[in-house]
């Protein structure tokens, strides 16, 4: 059974369509990369399926579990973020607290579920977290005293934190110099190794090609082309997906 399910999603905002009817599904494990140029559709359509917007038409299934059916809408009373705890979700500007630790960012949702966790399994659990980012010794930093790599993979911890059965990106590496880019690619390629379910927003496209599964191609809210590395970044048989790919070094 297909861990994510989507079907004909579409949004649009105001009468502009930018999501035409998106259809796609990937298993347990898999990583799968979105790519296309700018206004292509391929934020909202990661944030419809975060529900930071609500797509107007469409089904998304997670589990085996019906989340959204745009038949219905969202019903009254409807927990979106119960809805959300299925997707961990990583900004392209970080989004920390400011106020608070490296730590702190990162346990901060984990004690309001709580989930019958006490609060030092949670510590415990954020300290792992951080370690495994490599940030072992800045859990008692504040985001101002990171680098744009480091809070960018604090990021990645608090995501984490939750146990997501999708983990996605939205573009993290747009805000980075070049040279913390490789950091932050190296954990999520950590990720993919170990069979982390994962979403890829991402204009590095040798990156992709490195660590997917399968990918996406969108071009004006649709999806032009989608395959794996090989088939859409080697050999791409849609005009567009060509034209798309020639302006990057593979």
């Amino acid at each position: 059974m297909a861990i994510l399910e989507v079907n004909n999603i579409k949004k649009k905002f105001d009468n502009t369509e930018i999501l035409k009817g998106i259809s796609f599904s990937m298993e347990k494990g898999q990583t799968l990369s979105i790519l296309g140029s700018s206004g292509s559709g391929k934020t909202t359509l990661l944030r419809c399926l975060n529900f930071l917007e609500t797509p107007d038409e469409g089904t998304i299934t997670v589990n085996g579990n019906l989340l959204y059916d745009g038949k219905e809408g969202l019903k009254r009373g409807e927990d979106l973020r119960e809805k959300r705890l299925h997707f961990g979700m990583v900004f392209q500007q970080f989004n920390l607290f400011p106020q608070y630790t490296a730590l702190e960012n990162v346990i901060l949702a984990p004690k309001l579920e709580a989930n019958g966790k006490s609060t030092e399994e949670i510590i415990e659990n954020g300290k792992m977290l951080l370690e495994k980012m490599g940030l072992a010794d800045r859990m008692n930093n504040y985001p101002h005293q990171l680098s744009g790599g480091q809070q960018q993979r604090v990021a990645i911890a608090r995501a984490l934190a939750l146990h997501p059965d999708i983990l996605c990106f939205d573009e993290p590496t747009s805000a980075l110099d070049p040279e913390l880019t490789g950091e932050v690619l190296k954990v999520i390629k950590e990720l993919a190794s170990q069979h982390t379910t994962m979403i890829i927003v991402t204009h590095e496209i040798g990156f992709a090609k490195d660590v997917s599964d399968e990918i996406i191609f969108m071009d004006g809210g649709v999806i032009a082309e989608q395959g794996t590395p090989a088939q859409v970044i080697d050999n791409p048989t849609n005009e567009r997906t060509r034209q798309f790919l020639s302006n990057y070094n593979k």
